[in-house]
């Protein structure tokens, strides 16, 4: 059996051209056959670009961790440490984005990810860690709701392209 090690690394502004690059990669696999391939490129083009990443990476709200299979980088999170939308009644953060290359899939890379992302949350003293998943991507609202993510109602309209989609908020106690 081949295993792959991993490793993940806090980044920052200096990263930037890297991690675009690696969001540009892992939306467009997330997303193919539910999106355009124009609506795709749309949202990337907007949403996806070196300064867009150097600007998050620079707040110091923000921690975004790349992860690594032997020494490919192959996917990513992104918390931020801001107020949240819906009261939960305690401090929380929000897990902003975490992909992986579809290559990486079945490696254990999303949950160390998504384990590094919870220590991360709970360094900096905060209870709940939050999120919003489009109400059209099953599989991550099936992964969230086996991690025991609560829904607590109706998020922004997510916009990808023309097409636009309506998400739920979801949270977890820590």
């Amino acid at each position: 059996m081949d295993t792959k090690t991993i490793r993940i690394d806090r980044i920052g502004p200096g990263r930037a051209t890297q991690l675009a690059k690696l969001q540009v990669l892992t939306f467009k696999q997330a997303y193919f056959g539910i999106h355009s391939p124009e609506d795709i490129e749309a949202y990337c083009l907007a949403n996806y670009t070196p300064e867009v990443a150097k600007a998050e990476l620079a707040s110091e709200q923000t921690v975004c961790c790349v992860g690594w299979l032997d020494s490919e980088p192959s996917g990513y999170y992104m918390v931020k440490h801001q107020g949240s939308p819906i009261d939960l009644g305690s401090t929380s953060s929000e897990l902003k984005q975490i992909y992986v290359l579809s290559s990486a899939y079945g490696a254990g890379l999303g949950r160390a990810l998504y384990d590094h992302a919870l220590t991360t949350i709970r360094s900096a003293g905060h209870l709940r860690v939050r999120l919003c998943v489009s109400d059209i991507n099953y599989g991550a609202q099936a992964f969230y709701d086996k991690l025991g993510f609560e829904k607590l109602g109706a998020g922004p309209v997510l916009e990808v392209g023309k097409d636009k989609l309506k998400s739920s908020v979801l949270a977890l106690k820590l």
